[in-house]
């Protein structure tokens, strides 16, 4: 166990849900959830790297959570419903590339789904300047271990992926790039097909403006799963045509999709969405969505 994951335990104390209400100011404090390490070999291509695993207590619309960066074991908590469940879904936060904001985007959001009947895993992955061989792949490497992985932990039939802002561009190259190999097999996980039947993208970047993430996300195609789209309107920081012009793209291939945008919102809330902003009800929609798309169990 590393130090941020003591830190997150003895932030965490017993589970505390402040989720008044799925579509209310929904915030779950972080659990002690079971942490699994993704590479038990150590992480490929690490010979360079040489960052040291930094966590920092921000506070962000109203809580206090971590944002970790320099992850040199990338792991994900794993979140498990009071009872049994044939649905997973990996949660990847977002961080602008240079760290994880892995409380408000990862384990918050992985606590509410357990209490919504579905396993969850945050993922905490590594970062793409931090000296890795993949470079701007590390983290897409680690995405698709940790699905497999969850499968493997969990038995789960249906398996998701949800991403958050830099986290939805990992899950969309994750999706979009799904024949690759992108590392080769350490163990029986790597058999398993833990393909994501379904998608959550929470005012992702998808590349506009265009950038130095086209290589990692090349765009969607027709065999794109079906996927959930939402965005504020007033997010300064990605424009929401990160979301506008996919779903368009998703639509005119034929893929299943859903899109919400809200009045207001900002950037990166989460599940803190101020207080009088429609974004609040994202959960609501997205579990409704799913429900009637059969990905839940």
């Amino acid at each position: 166990m590393t130090d941020t994951d003591r830190r997150g335990l003895l932030a965490a104390g017993i589970l505390t849900s402040a989720l008044a209400g799925v579509g209310g100011k929904a915030v779950a404090k972080a659990s002690p959830a079971e942490m699994i390490e993704l590479w038990p070999d150590g992480a490929p291509g690490g010979s360079k790297v040489t960052v040291t695993e930094k966590a920092v207590d921000v506070v962000d619309k109203g809580s206090t959570g971590r944002d970790i960066s320099g992850i040199t074991k990338p792991r994900f908590s794993l979140h498990r419903p009071k009872k049994a469940t044939d649905t997973a879904i990996l949660v990847l936060a977002g961080g602008a590339f240079n760290r994880v904001v892995f409380d408000k985007e990862g384990e918050e959001v992985c606590a509410w789904l357990a209490d919504n009947g579905i396993a969850a895993g945050a993922l905490l992955y590594r970062l793409p300047g931090d000296g890795w061989d993949a470079g701007q792949d590390a983290p897409v490497q680690d995405a698709k271990r940790a699905l497999r992985l969850l499968v493997q932990a969990t038995g789960a039939k249906r398996v998701g992926i949800m991403g958050f802002s830099a986290g939805g561009t990992i899950a969309g190259a994750v999706v979009a790039r799904g024949a690759e190999a992108l590392y080769p097999p350490v163990d029986a996980a790597d058999k398993l097909d833990a393909t994501p039947s379904f998608m959550c993208l929470g005012y992702p970047y998808l590349n506009v403006p265009r950038g130095q993430r086209e290589n990692m996300f090349p765009g969607f195609t027709k065999d794109t799963p079906p996927t959930f789209f939402f965005h504020a309107a007033d997010d300064a920081r990605v424009t929401m045509v990160n979301s506008i012009q996919p779903f368009q793209e998703l639509r005119a291939l034929g893929v299943p999709a859903a899109l919400h945008v809200f009045e207001s919102g900002a950037h990166g809330f989460g599940l803190r969405a101020p207080e009088g902003s429609s974004a609040a009800c994202w959960p609501d929609l997205f579990l409704a969505w799913a429900k009637a798309g059969g990905h839940l169990g």
